[in-house]
């Protein structure tokens, strides 16, 4: 953080976006994979090559190669005990062919660029893990150390990384291109009878290669194009400042979501968003929220290890203010979080070991917990709340309604439109579900299917868009109630409803549904919606009909419920509704916590239940809420200390209340010594300076909160009573997301602990001398930039490591030498001449350990008669198996040679990785034996 600038000139530029400099090790680990592909793909290659060498494949026959049908009668005319590459051979009668006449290295045109493809791979792999180092250096907001290495080595790569590849796909098609000339080079007639070059396995291999390379060389035109559209939008061509800000927000979210209805095959909605300003309230407060003169710049990376640490920064406060409460107030310690619960070795299953404590006994009788309360200075209070009792015969039926009418919040997701359609007969593409005025008192139409045998469906609209929203009318004979139940988010169009956060005055509705609502505010999306749900049961008049003096129904009350975004529509419609039936009910499962004002909240208590699963986000999603959890993220990534990828595998190890404080001091500095000479600070300062501040009015959970606490080891949860303003922060936690989840909601609420029952031990308390304080040991850090560098020939052990390197390669260079040449050694060749009597012929010939050098004729007329004649020519043969069966010793050496070159080159990755890297005592071990072996064979 933020994004490294390369360089930047008038017309072209270049940065690391969408990555800052410290998130560069996921760039090496796609880049480390795409060179493990071409790794692959190259091995086999040479493989292929080091074979059909050592066969003599390799060499072509009057530019013929062996796959040709004439290859074989040309071999044969090359004698087995002494060869000669011009000038000899018997003549065939059918064969067209009468002579050899000359021999060719046929992998000449493809070895180079098996060169270049490995020098280019070795290249990269140092540069790999000199970028992984490097980009291991500073903290997210001080860059400057990390940077000086960067820039040079991205130039590097950006230059090596087109003329390398160009330079292999100009190889590679130049040999592709001769070795399908003229027939597979075969000659025109002529029927391949073997396996041509491209039918070889290799090939395929050889292909991956040569596409890998050509979609780096890519990366060129599409930087390109980026710095096209960048200088295009500079000259003025798109709009300028805060309203091209506006609009490139909602266009950003708005194609967000259009790419959503096309993954969903418009499964998730989307044909009533046109993207026509439905987003603009949104993207106004998104740009107060974060993006509004001035940038912060961040990455993504960033947001994710902010909000972590953020989250143990949170831990670290709570676990602070139990540890204040219990050393000056001397109370139980009852916080029930299963990430601040203390293990009690003596408690079994079914026993309270403390049950009999006096303060335990007090707590009891007053039916009260205590919980933490965020304050705005980001600290914790312990405050003292009402659980809701057994003994309570209204805290008992409240629990049991909310269980009850939460199945009707959780069927109208997707369970009631199927059954319509499955046993009521309604049409698949049908919006609504009517039934005549006459059939509405009938005992007909009941969800049993549903597990709702009481419950009879009255009417149902389907209907989904930007402010008609799915609901259904119920009759429950059980309960004696009507019951409007509404669905939650599940659609792009309820999107688009949550992010219309905006509040919006009430005064004008008050004076239609006949209630004083002035000065009162609320979500502005949930309000269109809930008038039109209220318009919409004015016009359809089902309730009208189901309260008429002729209705059977007329005296059940009215219940209206929903989650999410039902929820908090189900609130503004029983508030307006309430005018008309004073009985009136409303059940909100965690609704969106910025629905209404505090003072309309509080005069809802009387007939609005709101309830909280533990850390459930939505019911803390406000505008406020927002703005602290921004000012929190930028706090706690000014107080990194540490290089990201530390920061990042300190996160992936679960963090307890007892560890919390000690790991956050090796990540985090103290608040008040966050740097100031950053760029970062500078950027932070000057944004919340000139971030305009929202005039809006704070909107809270309306009514009574019910909030579900979890206390852990799949215990039932815990209801209490909860204030209003434990919601106004943002709780950062692994179920943050997953508590709002409605598919356990009945399960959660049915198994609810209320205090007082036969399991009272369910509840956990422990004491305040259960609280360890455990000193903190400092511990000695190695210095992470001596001991993980990893930079070119930058020597930590002196020059002693490039001596034992510069001796292994000269090592490796003579193996290959022995291995791949026949030239190598010399060898006596002898000749016995029998019209000469018993006379012998000498020439020193050329031999290497896996193949014999060819003669050739020094004449000008190629017509040499006697064997001195014959010098040395160019090419290489593999040796017969004649041969290798008369000399026992050439197959042992070769095997040796083959052991040796393992070995060293094992040896010589060691001692190369010594000189730029720190290396542990067991790797010197393992270099010394290696070197042993290879000196050894």
């Amino acid at each position: 953080m933020p994004a490294l600038q390369v360089f930047q000139t008038r017309f072209f530029g270049f940065s690391t976006r969408p990555f800052a400099g410290d998130d560069l090790h996921l760039v090496c680990i796609l880049v480390g994979s795409l060179r493990l592909i071409q790794f692959l793909c190259l091995v086999p290659w040479m493989l292929y090559f080091f074979i059909d060498k050592l066969k003599g494949k390799n060499i072509w026959i009057n530019e013929i190669p062996y796959w040709c049908p004439q290859y074989q009668a040309l071999k044969d005319n090359v004698t087995e005990d002494i060869v000669f590459s011009k000038s000899i051979g018997a003549i065939y009668e059918d064969s067209a062919i009468v002579r050899v006449s000359s021999f060719e290295s046929g992998d000449g045109p493809y070895m180079y660029g098996m060169v270049v493809a490995i020098v280019f791979l070795g290249i990269n792999v140092c540069w790999l893990c000199m970028l992984w180092s490097a980009t291991s250096l500073g903290t997210p907001t001080q860059p400057e150390r990390r940077d000086k290495y960067l820039r040079p080595l991205i130039i590097f790569q950006l230059i090596a990384g087109l003329i390398f590849p160009i330079m292999i796909l100009v190889r590679g098609i130049k040999f592709t291109h001769y070795v399908r000339t003229d027939n597979f080079r075969c000659g025109q007639g002529v029927t391949v009878r073997g396996r041509t070059l491209e039918e070889q396995v290799f090939y395929n291999f050889y292909s991956v290669l040569m596409v890998t390379n050509a979609l780096e060389i890519l990366f060129w035109p599409a930087s390109f194009v980026g710095n096209i559209v960048r200088f295009v939008k500079k000259q003025g061509m798109f709009l300028r400042g805060k309203e091209e800000k506006e609009h490139r927000i909602q266009y950003m979210f708005g194609f967000m979501f259009r790419c959503l209805q096309c993954l969903s095959c418009g499964k998730a909605g989307g044909k009533d968003f046109k993207n026509k300003g439905e987003l603009k309230d949104f993207a106004v407060q998104f740009m107060e929220l974060a993006n509004f003169e001035t940038n912060v710049d961040f990455v993504l990376s960033d947001v994710y290890i902010g909000l972590v640490m953020l989250g143990r920064d949170q831990l670290e406060r709570r676990e602070a203010a139990i540890q204040l409460a219990v050393k000056e107030n001397n109370i139980i310690r009852n916080l029930v979080r299963p990430q601040l619960q203390v293990e009690n070795n003596s408690k079994t299953e079914g026993e309270d070991p403390i049950a009999s404590h006096p303060h335990r006994q007090k707590l009891q009788k007053r039916g009260s917990i205590y919980i933490l309360q965020h304050q705005e200075s980001s600290t914790y209070q312990v405050c003292e709340r009402h659980l809701l009792l057994q003994s309570n015969e209204e805290d008992r039926l409240l629990m049991q309604d909310l269980a009850y009418y939460s199945r009707y919040a959780q069927i109208i997701y997707k369970r009631v439109q199927p059954l319509t359609v499955e046993e009521f007969g309604l049409e698949d593409n049908a919006t609504h579900f009517t039934r005549g005025s006459d059939t509405l008192f009938e005992s007909r139409y009941r969800l049993s299917s549903l597990d709702c045998e009481h419950a009879m469906l009255s009417y149902a609209c389907f209907l989904n868009g930007i402010v008609s929203t799915p609901y259904a009318i119920l009759v429950d004979t059980a309960k004696e109630k009507v019951v409007i139940t509404i669905r939650g988010t599940i659609s792009i169009e309820d999107m688009v409803v949550d992010m219309q956060y905006k509040p919006a005055g009430l005064e004008k509705v008050g004076v239609i549904c006949g209630t004083d609502l002035k000065g009162h505010c609320c979500h502005k999306g949930m309000l269109a919606r809930s008038k039109w749900l209220y318009n919409s049961l004015r016009s359809e008049k089902v309730i009208k009909t189901l309260y008429s003096d002729e209705s059977p129904f007329k005296d059940y009350g009215l219940v209206v419920c929903g989650h999410s975004l039902g929820g908090g529509c189900a609130s503004l419609l029983a508030v307006m509704l309430r005018p008309s039936f004073p009985s009136i009910r409303c059940f909100a499962y965690e609704p969106p916590g910025g629905l209404i004002d505090e003072d309309l909240a509080t005069k809802c208590e009387d007939f609005i239940v709101s309830t909280v699963k533990q850390d459930d986000i939505v019911p803390r999603l406000s505008h406020q809420n927002f703005d602290a959890l921004r000012d929190n993220f930028f706090d706690i990534l000014a107080r990194i200390k540490v290089p990201k990828i530390q920061a990042f595998h300190d996160t992936r190890t679960p963090c307890t209340g007892a560890s919390v404080k000690q790991r956050n001091s090796k990540i985090l500095r103290h608040q008040t010594d966050i740097p100031t000479d950053t760029a970062f600070y500078q950027q932070l300062q000057k944004f919340r300076s000139e971030r305009a501040e929202a005039d809006y009015e704070k909107l809270y959970l309306p009514g009574k909160i019910v909030h579900l606490l979890d206390p852990g080891d799949s215990r039932p949860h815990i209801p209490y009573y909860a204030s209003k303003h434990e919601f106004d922060h943002v709780a950062i936690s692994k179920t943050m997301i997953s508590d709002h989840r409605c598919f356990k909601l009945v399960g959660f609420l049915q198994n609810a602990q209320l205090c007082g029952g036969k399991e009272n031990s369910m509840v956990s308390f422990v004491c305040n001398n259960s609280i360890a304080i455990q000193e903190e040991e400092e511990e000695e850090e190695e210095d992470a930039e001596s001991s993980r560098f990893f930079m070119w020939c930058s020597n930590p052990y002196g020059r002693f490591p490039i001596l034992l390197t510069l001796g292994a390669s000269i090592a490796v260079l003579c193996s290959i030498l022995s291995v791949t040449t026949c030239k190598f050694f010399t060898r006596s060749v002898s000749v016995y001449q029998s019209d000469v009597g018993d006379h012998s012929l000498f020439k020193i010939t050329s031999v290497g350990l896996f193949s014999t050098g060819l003669l050739d004729c020094d004449k000008l007329d190629q017509n040499c008669t006697e064997f001195d004649k014959y010098t040395d020519s160019p090419y290489c043969i593999p040796y017969s198996e004649s041969q290798l069966s008369q000399n026992d010793w050439l197959s042992k050496a070769q095997i040796f040679v083959a052991c040796q070159m393992v070995f060293a080159f094992v040896s010589l990755l060691l001692l190369c990785i010594s000189t730029c890297y720190r290396i542990g005592r067991s790797a010197w071990i393992v270099i010394c034996f290696v070197l042993l072996l290879s000196t050894l064979f």
